[in-house]
């Protein structure tokens, strides 16, 4: 069970914009206090957002989940893809669970009239090192002390553009996906229309954490099909 829950992001650019990552987590907006994040702390916030309740500023500081600094429908909505997700994940393996997130992320740039990213085997072979990896040291660098991309080379890519959006403590691709969505330096990453391929990765560690590591780049060395 998760103590605490804190959102927040963490954006990296580097190389001219051309190459970037931004970072991720949710790790359980406990707003009573009772070391259990469920339905009693999602009613508690969507009557604070609603105005029918007040929250001691403890409590607003761990429901700001976003970490926007404000608390709003935003936040309600993340605690409730946390809630919702976290019973079925673990009937999942890492493979399916990437792939889930590689529909959901295509469908997002459909929706919004964008090409949809091609899926690229060897990209998300070098994901889910990076997702393997930020389990044991969670960041854009690796834990050997190389910045993240240097991957990509270790299985043939080479790239003009590239980015890494990464997140651990969602349990399901949609909730992943959801707050990946809520965080402008992750969502113009997964909406970049300059970049043609995308590769996901997914990490369930031995204490049940699911890591995520998403990548996205334009260059040789990447095939795959648009899902």
């Amino acid at each position: 069970m998760f103590k605490k829950m804190i959102a927040f992001v963490l954006a990296v650019v580097m190389s001219a914009s051309c190459i970037s990552a931004s970072a991720a987590t949710l790790r359980g907006a406990d707003i009573n206090g009772d070391g259990k994040i469920n339905i009693t702390d999602l009613t508690r916030l969507a009557a604070f957002v609603k105005g029918k309740r007040s929250l001691s500023a403890s409590a607003k500081k761990k429901a700001d989940l976003n970490g926007d600094g404000k608390v709003n429908i935003t936040d309600v909505t993340l605690m409730a893809a946390y809630i919702k997700g976290g019973k079925s994940a673990g009937q999942k393996t890492n493979k399916e669970l990437a792939d889930e997130l590689a529909v959901l992320v295509n469908k997002e740039r459909r929706s919004r009239g964008l090409k949809a990213y091609v899926y690229s085997s060897e990209l998300s072979s070098a994901a889910a090192k990076r997702a393997q990896e930020i389990s044991k040291s969670y960041g854009h660098y690796r834990p050997d002390g190389r910045e993240c991309f240097t991957v990509l080379a270790e299985y043939g890519i080479s790239v003009t553009s590239a980015g890494e959006n990464i997140a651990y403590g969602y349990d399901t691709a949609q909730s992943a996906c959801d707050a990946f969505m809520n965080s402008a330096p992750h969502r113009s990453s997964i909406l970049d229309a300059n970049k043609t391929y995308m590769g996901m990765g997914a990490y369930r560690a031995s204490d049940g954490t699911i890591y995520w590591a998403q990548l996205f780049a334009s260059g040789s060395g990447m095939s795959g099909k648009q899902v």
